[in-house]
């Protein structure tokens, strides 16, 4: 569960880092990392989260968007090296339902702060992790632009 008290950025960050741990599961399962049902699911219930905190629905949709696609890069990244160096490929991998259970609890606390948020724009945080650099500016493409 996310620190009640996270700003954005670790929020975002904190995604980041389960999204490393999706990846391990889904390949150690013979998983896909693309999942379009599930995908669906949590934009709908973000819309409805987002209306219920007075968040607009559709910045709010584009922003999981963004988190989504951050988190496949990620995971691409990683299938892609696993496939090439067998050797580091994870054995096993974490229980993905457990893993699905702290996304969407940070899911909300992502929206809570978004919420926070004032419409100035947004840049990502730097990181030093070089797997994160991309999918950080994926993440932050809604909150780089102007909001109003």
């Amino acid at each position: 569960m996310p620190e009640p008290d996270a700003s954005l950025s670790a929020l975002v960050l904190r995604r980041l880092a389960i999204s490393e741990q999706v990846a391990a599961a889904k390949f150690g399962a013979g998983r896909p990392v693309d999942d379009p049902v599930r995908e669906q699911r949590e934009l709908a219930r973000v819309r409805g989260l987002a209306r219920e905190i007075g968040l607009d629905p559709d910045f709010a949709a584009s922003f999981l968007e963004d988190q989504i696609a951050a988190s496949k890069q990620v995971q691409h990244r990683l299938f892609a090296h696993w496939t090439e160096q067998p050797g580091e490929r994870p054995e096993g991998g974490p229980d993905l339902s457990v893993l699905r259970a702290e996304l969407d609890g940070l899911t909300v606390a992502l929206l809570n702060r978004l919420a926070e948020t004032g419409p100035e724009p947004l840049a990502p945080p730097e990181t030093p992790d070089e797997l994160k650099q991309d999918p950080l500016r994926t993440a932050y493409r809604t909150l780089a632009q102007r909001r109003s």
